[in-house]
């Protein structure tokens, strides 16, 4: 690869960056707008519950506070203390976040089902329905807006972000849902209307927690994996290929590929075992080798950990 296209990659992905941490920073004060105009509002219309729902929009300024820093390091160059680069505090911040997000899922599950175990209980409307509706409209505008720079700049971390606006969305929508269906309920002249009405906002809560889990829960799993290490399928077979035609050109007499994932880096290990009297006019040979590898798989040099090796003894495969 030449000076000139590194040093186009390099623009191009601090660019990327800044965009990044504009985009995850926006969530961040957007959720401290939210907390504040939570716990404001339920202070006003004295409602405990909206006041909780204040608190809980902090924990997402908090971890938004996360996303940021992490943002900001993930790009760093490597140096003594992490001399294989920041990229690994990706998925561990958004690990955790998912985690905190399946919580959020299971407790609002776990808080429905008892309250439909325990008769339901009444709904006030009014304030309620009014704050309800007001964050559903601000977190739909958070989450159009995260989820149009999760598919343009495919960051994971505005990809949690989203996830958790879209939780909020869903809540508050489900929420108005519950309080249309209440104030229609009162319409009725059933015997059973009351008592119906008491499980209406519990098993709305239930099924929309029980679907929503699913989401970060997918996020958990796929950070996990980072963090482990897990192969990713698809570049295995990818650099399996690129070693199969490289092999056919060049006569190696065998090859050994380890790959990995951490975010949005990749680490490519290849070592390669050749022919004892395979002829070596200069070193460029191997670095030609090399250039031809990294651009077969198609990775910007800025995301990916390329090692390559050679050897004519098989026991270092």
């Amino acid at each position: 690869m030449t000076k000139s296209v590194r040093a186009n990659q390099t623009q191009d992905f601090k660019k990327i960056n800044q965009k990044e941490q504009f985009v995850l920073k926006v969530s961040m004060y957007c959720a401290l707008i939210l907390a504040i105009f939570g716990i404001g509002f339920g202070i006003f219309v004295k409602s405990m519950a909206v006041i909780f729902d204040g608190f809980v929009a902090l924990i997402s300024v908090a971890l938004g506070i996360l996303s940021v820093l992490t943002s900001s390091y993930i790009y760093k160059e490597d140096d003594e203390i992490f001399q294989y680069g920041y990229g690994r505090f990706e998925p561990m911040v958004n690990l955790f976040k998912s985690l905190i997000l399946v919580l959020v899922c299971v407790y609002a599950l776990f808080d429905a089902l008892h309250s439909l175990l325990n008769g339901g209980y009444k709904v006030a409307l009014g304030g309620a329905a009014v704050y309800s509706a007001c964050a559903f409209i601000f977190c739909a505008m958070l989450f159009t807006y995260t989820h149009f720079y999760t598919r343009k700049l495919d960051s994971d971390l505005i990809r949690v972000d989203n996830a958790e606006w879209r939780i909020d969305c869903v809540l508050y929508l489900g929420a108005l849902v519950a309080f249309g269906t209440i104030w229609l309920c009162s319409f009725w002249e059933f015997a059973w209307q009351k008592e119906f009405a008491f499980y209406i906002d519990p098993a709305l809560l239930a099924l929309l927690s029980l679907a929503l889990i699913f989401t970060p829960l997918r996020i958990a799993v796929a950070n996990f994996k980072d963090l482990i290490m897990v192969a990713p399928l698809e570049l295995d077979e990818r650099i399996t290929k690129i070693m199969e035609d490289l092999s056919k050109e060049f006569d190696f007499s065998d090859y050994d590929t380890h790959v990995a994932k951490s975010g949005r880096f990749y680490m490519v290990e290849v070592n390669i075992l050749m022919q004892k009297n395979f002829q070596v006019k200069s070193l460029n040979e191997f670095d030609l080798i090399r250039e031809r590898i990294e651009k077969a798989l198609e990775i910007p040099s800025y995301k990916i950990w390329l090692s390559v090796s050679f050897t004519a003894d098989k026991k270092w495969l």
